[in-house]
This record gives structure tokens, sequence and C-alpha cells, in this order.
């Protein structure tokens, strides 16, 4: 009983902050587009844009994600909603506000203090490294997918309009912004709620034994141990877990310096596979509705194959 309690209060926790961020994220859009900001954040968003080739509104999304993902995500499908910005812009800017995410919230203000301790200092920093790479990897591959494929796109948005529009912000400008946010709102909070709650109970039932499954035949491909496993399991249940697990295996010497990262690397894929199907998946369905499937699909591949270039750096150079 107190394990089901903590996992429906765990759910309860993430439903409710995810909920909220969406809200935050969506009013955000709409009262942004309503003040007419965004020829004042020209300055701020331009070079983003110049660099990636994405729209200016793409631009403040990316500058959103730096404080807080979810908001940043759930403005973009706002703006995609109103036809600010295009499908092919979706999948890039997800991509590419990963860097921030992964740069100052997760990988050094967390991740590399518990693996310095963990590993040790040598390999905790080889491997905070190769996570910071895997993430420069998909970002570098989201720049040129825009400038080969999809171009850049200013037209039609508010981000460049043909002459300056004057920013207000007063009573009438929050009511003109809640009222565009409702129909998104009452649209996606559902859909996420439900989404959340199946892709809870699926996970309940298994998902980690089929995660460790699906990742074992790699084992072989790559050269590391079967004792690996163990490692890889942990860090599904959570990273300081795997590291923990890791640095016994380093300690004991079961494993050396290349099969310790490509251990590590190999459970930090299970992990991204747990999050997408735990979080991103009804994330994305409930913001992106059935084009969330293909947002989902193709965020996914990216990180896995970012992964896997990384996998072979580590094998040619160690």
């Amino acid at each position: 009983m107190p394990e089901v309690a903590l996992s429906l209060g765990t759910v309860g926790a993430y439903l409710l902050r995810a909920t909220l961020l969406i809200t935050i994220g969506i009013l955000i859009a709409s009262i942004i587009t309503e003040t007419g900001i965004f020829s004042r954040l020209g300055f701020l968003s331009r070079p983003i844009s110049r660099l990636s080739a994405l729209s200016e509104p793409c631009s403040v999304v990316l500058l959103t994600m730096v404080a807080n993902a979810t908001a940043g995500k759930a403005m973009l499908a706002q703006f995609l909603n109103e036809g600010k910005v295009r499908k092919g812009e979706v999948v890039p800017t997800l991509l590419m506000g990963t860097f921030p995410t992964v740069l100052g919230e997760s990988l050094f203000r967390v991740h590399l203090p518990t693996a310095v301790v963990l590993l040790g200092p040598v390999v905790g920093v080889i491997y905070t490294l190769l996570n910071l790479l895997s993430t420069l990897i998909q970002v570098g591959g989201a720049v040129i997918y825009m400038r080969l494929f999809v171009g850049r796109g200013d037209e039609g948005t508010l981000a460049q309009p043909p002459e300056p529009i004057p920013v207000r912000f007063d009573r009438e400008t929050l009511r003109e912004g809640v009222a565009r946010a409702l129909p998104s709102l009452r649209r996606i909070v559902p859909v996420a709620v439900l989404a959340t709650l199946v892709f809870f109970a699926l996970y309940a039932v298994g998902a980690v034994t089929a995660v460790a499954a699906i990742f074992g035949p790699v084992f072989g491909l790559v050269g590391i141990p079967g004792e690996s496993i163990a490692a890889i399991v942990a860090h599904a249940t959570h990273f300081s877990a795997g590291y923990a697990v890791v640095g016994s295996l380093l300690a004991e010497g079961v494993l050396d310096l290349e099969e310790a990262l490509v251990t590590l690397i190999i459970g930090s894929m299970a992990v991204i596979t747990l999050i997408y199907f735990k979080y991103s998946a009804p994330l994305y369905l409930s913001l992106f509705g059935r084009e969330g499937v293909k947002v989902t699909i193709k965020t996914y591949g990216t990180s896995m194959a970012a992964k896997v270039v990384t996998i072979f750096i580590v094998l040619m150079i160690f």
C-alpha cells in the first residue's frame, strides 16, 4: 500500500506541475502576442533566428525554454495553432531547446557533481562532457535540417511587422490574451491529464523490464560485459543509482574506462526512453494533437541517434 500511495502521489504531483506549466506557457504566449512585444524582443531573438534559420517566434520560445522547458513547449504549441510558427520548425525548435535545459538545469547543476562523486573525477567529467556533446549533436543536426530542408520563413508572423507595433500592457491586453488562450487550454489540459494517466499505468505494469530487454542485444554490438545490465537497469530507475553501480564495477575492475562510458551512455538511452514514455509523449500529444505522434517519434529518434554517434566516438577515442 505505501508504494501505491507514493506512486499515486508522484502522478498527482506531476500532473499538477505539468498542468500549471502548460497553462502558464499558453497564457504567456497569448499575452505576448497581444502586447506587440515581439518588436521589442528583436535584439535577443534575431541573432538566434539568423544563426538557426528559425523564425523569431521560435527564437522567443527558445529563450523561454531557458527558464522552463515545459512552459516553452506550451508556448510553441500556441504559436503553431495561431499560424506564427510553421510545422517544419516545431521539431528543430524542440531539439535546440534541449541545450539550455541540459546545460544549465540538469547537467552541471545536478549530474556533474553526482557523477564526479560516484564515478570519480576522470570518468565523471568525461561522461558529463559526452552528454553535452550528444546534446550539441542534436542542436547541430536541427540547424542543418532547418537550413537545408525548411529554410527561413518570418513572413506572416508578428516577429517582423512592416512597421513598429506599439507595446501595450494593460487590463484589456490581459483580458484579450486570456480569452485567446482559453480555447487551447480547454483542448490541451484534459488530453494531457488523460494521456499522462494512461502512460503512467502502462509504466507501472513493467516498462522498466521491457526497456532492459530492448537494450540488452546492444551489449554484444559494443562489446561491454553482461554485468553492465545491472548498471543500466539501475540507471533506468535513477541516474544516481546507475552512477553508483558503474562506479562499483570500475572499482572492482569489471569495467574499464571505455566500457564504463558506453554503459553509462546506454543507460542514459534507457532513461530517455522512459522519460519519453512517461512524460514527453503525453505532453506532445496534448500540445500538438495528432501531430504530437510525429513530434515524439522524430525528437526521440534524434535523441537516440545522437547517443549512438556518441558511442561510436567513445569507441574510436578510448
